[in-house]
């Protein structure tokens, strides 16, 4: 690798008080630095006052550092980047910055951002720590000229403002960048050292930060002295000290400058602000200072890490050790590493256990750990409430979720732009096409946002509740039990009609676990979760619930449904709610959205979701779209109602819109699509509470894993769909002779919910029904397809069941 550093331009990349002190450090070598911050409205104020606060110093900014917010800035050159970035926003910070660059350029990337991946990064790439990732990611992107380095050790930033001598260890796996940073590190009071082992430095830097947190937690407790918090910490060294080395860290980096020696510093100094952090946790708990809402309490049951992580921003501070506890437990637990100390704290930090367990440890006592409630029931009465009556609530709910988000509102005014010409675009559409519902909707939205774009900072929050409030109300439902119940009765006897009478017709057959969802729904939210195959599927569940006596849920329908008034009426009073996919990139209208459906299964009232997505085009199960399932989980974790989800297999006979999707042309008015219907089979699954799953760090893979298997086990395998697996088996064509031993051979091999396990009936019905549909001939003694599409369709629809776990 041949990198010309002579030649690299200085930049760095930093969000917060590091960022800027390590610009002003470089500032002194260098003609020319480029300072990054992501917050425009922070880097305008910045540009024009020339400085800041930090720690309660102001800090002049010299005229030669470029203070910039897009990364579009590093498009061009070669670049040496220092990341100074909180660890929890380094991935997206770098995965921006190397969109911009060009792999033939020349660049350093040195970062003092404290890097361990957590478990979803780490499964995904393999690999632990973000060297590690960098390094291969630029690798998969053909950077043959990108070097990586790591930066840390006994460096506070408070004594860094002081100028007080400080230590900086810098690894790398390229000698020469080592070397190169080495020069561009050293000062007067700044002294530095190289090392190549980059993955030792890493781990050992992001293991001080809890342990400093500790220190702070024993310093406010009885009898405190240096007696315990050297015993504490020794004991909390040698943990670290254990994990490092099992995950291939030097003995000399863990016992030296980026080890030891910044463990000691982090843990013992007063201008840590990790050990700061534990000593205003326990203020808050010796002095009765800390109310925990029943939210909270939650949070720490079922979401410990996140309430954890969410504490350190309370004062406003970049707490690393609160965000690289979790991550440390999970390496420990996958090695099977006691880890005592550490997961002691991390009680201490849930409210599990009191600040003095940590006392009691290294004291060899017992220390009962607090319970804390589970699950509350559902608010009764609301199930026949509308989405509308609703609004104030969702509008005040919504906008306090922007509110708590620094930077949001923000972001919003800078994609104002986009949205109000692709919103004009719209509008001109529905000029031509005369759709005056739309035309005036599309009016009224383009005539805020301009308001919106043009309005000075002290009327922004003002407009964004003018906006929220225009697309609540056009999302929320205005169901109406009468309306609902009257379509339902007006609706029967044309189905029993088409359906020639026959059982099955009107109300499609129900099976699988009725009474215990009816039980459930009387004390708990229920989020229906069917799988997708036609566009009857939500006819055919609402008429089983509406036989069962379920609660009717709420369901998302295409705005473009909604295009006149009375189907908008109709629709809505049915329980839907629009969705608009065409304002996918418009952020605001997207959290709308989504607090919408959250907001309402808080409230109590039941919800109808697609987890695939889509209709499922080959009859196969699609695999489920997790981010479908955030919602419920981040309506249990916000309110604490349990939530059951209740998987539905809807399996059909003949699938009305199966032509279509075997690429085969077919006009169906109304009356073709409900004559073309036959037998359809509506099974409840198990049901799912959320709360078994919402501990974990990703509820929404084990949530869809579950639902899936419900789906594969009450799948209602039928006639046609064996005896089209048979045929797609035996090359299209079978031996009458041999077709009652195959489907006794077909029972052997599958587990299921059979609809009949006779084989000579099963036989008989699916073949009369393929030859019916005209997908199969009988010629000497021979069964043959004559449509070889529509028979893998049917096929496809009995369950693959690769892990035997029916």
């Amino acid at each position: 690798m041949q990198i010309s550093y002579n030649d690299l331009k200085q930049a760095v990349l930093g969000s917060g008080p590091m960022g800027i002190i390590i610009a002003s450090i470089l500032a002194e070598k260098y003609d020319s630095i480029t300072l990054w911050i992501p917050d425009k409205e922070f880097v305008e104020v910045l540009k024009k006052r020339r400085q800041t606060e930090i720690m309660g110093k102001t800090i002049e900014l010299p005229d030669h550092i470029d203070i910039v917010s897009s990364l579009d800035s590093f498009g061009r050159d070669d670049w040496a980047f220092h990341v100074a970035v909180p660890s929890r926003s380094f991935l997206d910070s770098v995965h921006g910055l190397i969109e911009v660059l060009e792999p033939f350029n020349n660049y350093v990337f040195s970062f003092l951002t404290k890097g361990i991946l957590d478990s979803k990064n780490r499964k995904k790439s393999g690999f632990v720590t973000y060297s590690q990732y960098l390094q291969n990611y630029l690798g998969e992107r053909n950077f043959n000229h990108a070097s990586v380095a790591v930066v840390n050790g006994p460096s506070l930033l408070g004594e860094i403002l002081e100028e007080k001598f400080s230590f900086f260890n810098i690894g790398s796996t390229e000698k020469t960048t080592a070397e190169y940073l080495s020069e561009v590190y050293t000062s007067d009071y700044i002294n530095t050292t190289i090392t190549d082992d980059v993955i030792g430095m890493e781990i050992v830097g992001v293991a001080k930060n809890p342990m400093a947190i500790a220190s702070g937690i024993v310093s406010l407790l009885p009898r405190y002295g240096a007696n315990l918090l050297g015993e504490i910490l020794s004991v909390g060294f040698q943990e670290v000290r254990d994990l490092a080395m099992r995950y291939g860290a030097r003995p000399d980096t863990v016992m030296g400058r980026s080890g030891l020696a910044d463990f000691i510093t982090t843990a013992t100094s007063n201008k840590s602000r990790n050990r700061g952090f534990g000593q205003k946790i326990v203020g808050e708990l010796l002095t009765g200072g800390e109310k925990l809402s029943f939210k909270d309490r939650i949070e720490i049951f079922f979401a410990p890490r996140s309430f954890i992580e969410r504490e350190s921003t309370k004062w406003h501070d970049n707490v690393e050790g609160t965000y690289a506890l979790s991550i440390l437990i999970e390496l420990a637990n996958e090695i099977r590493l006691p880890f005592t100390l550490h997961r002691t704290l991390f009680d201490v930090l849930t409210r599990k256990q009191p600040p003095g367990a940590l006392v009691d440890l290294i004291c060899g006592k017992k220390t009962e750990a607090k319970n804390i409630p589970l699950v509350v029931q559902k608010k009764v009465g609301l199930n026949l409430t509308s989405g509308i009556d609703f609004h104030t609530l969702l509008v005040d709910r919504i906008l306090k979720q922007i509110s708590n988000v620094p930077g949001t509102i923000s972001r919003v005014k800078k994609q104002s732009s986009a949205v109000i010409e692709s919103t004009q675009k719209r509008l001109t559409k529905a000029k031509r096409k005369k759709q005056k519902l739309d035309e005036v909707k599309f009016e009224s939205e383009v005539e805020i946002w301009q308001r919106f774009h043009n309005c000075q900072k002290d009327e922004e929050l003002t407009l964004i509740k003018e906006l929220v409030r225009f697309y609540v109300n056009e999302i929320a439902d205005n169901y109406s039990p009468t309306v609902r119940e009257s379509v339902l009765r007006f609706v029967a006897p044309i189905r029993l009609f088409s359906g020639g009478f026959l059982k099955g017709s009107m109300i499609p057959h129900i099976g699988g676990k009725t009474e215990v969802v009816k039980a459930l729904s009387s004390k708990y939210n229920l989020l229906y979760a069917p799988t997708h195959r036609s566009h009857l599927d939500s006819v055919e569940v609402a008429y089983s619930l509406f036989h069962l006596g379920l609660p009717v849920p709420r369901y998302a329908a295409g705005i473009n449904l909604m295009s006149n008034p009375f189907w908008e009426w109709m629709l809505k009073s049915l329980g839907a709610y629009a969705v608009d996919r065409e304002r996918t990139r418009n952020s605001l209208y997207l959290e709308c959205l989504t607090l919408y459906s959250q907001v309402m299964l808080e409230q109590g009232i039941p919800s109808l979701v697609y987890p695939e997505g889509t209709r499922s085009r080959t009859g196969a199960i699609v695999p489920v779209k997790t981010g479908l399932l955030t919602t419920a989980v981040n309506a249990f974790r916000s309110s604490g109602t349990e939530i059951v989800i209740v998987p539905i297999s809807v399996s059909y006979e003949t699938v009305p819109e199966d032509n279509q999707f075997c690429n085969m042309p077919e006009e169906l008015g109304m009356a073709g699509f409900l004559a073309k219907r036959s037998n359809v089979y509506v099974e409840f699954c198990d049901p799912i509470p959320i709360s078994e799953y919402a501990h974990t760090e990703d509820p929404t893979i084990e949530l869809s894993y579950r639902i899936t298997k419900g789906w594969k086990q009450y799948h209602k395998l039928l006639p046609n769909q064996i005896v089209a697996k048979i045929l797609v088996e035996n090359d299209y064509s079978i031996e009458l002779s041999q077709s009652t031993m195959l489907v006794e051979d077909f029972i052997s091999r599958h587990e299921g919910n059979y609809l009949t396990r006779d084989p000579e009936e099963i036989w008989e019905k699916g073949k009369k029904i393929l030859e019916k549909r005209k997908m199969i001939e009988e010629a000497n003694r021979m069964i043959h397809s004559k449509n070889d599409a529509l028979i893998l369709y049917y096929a496809s629809m009995i369950p693959e069941d690769e892990d035997k776990k029916y």
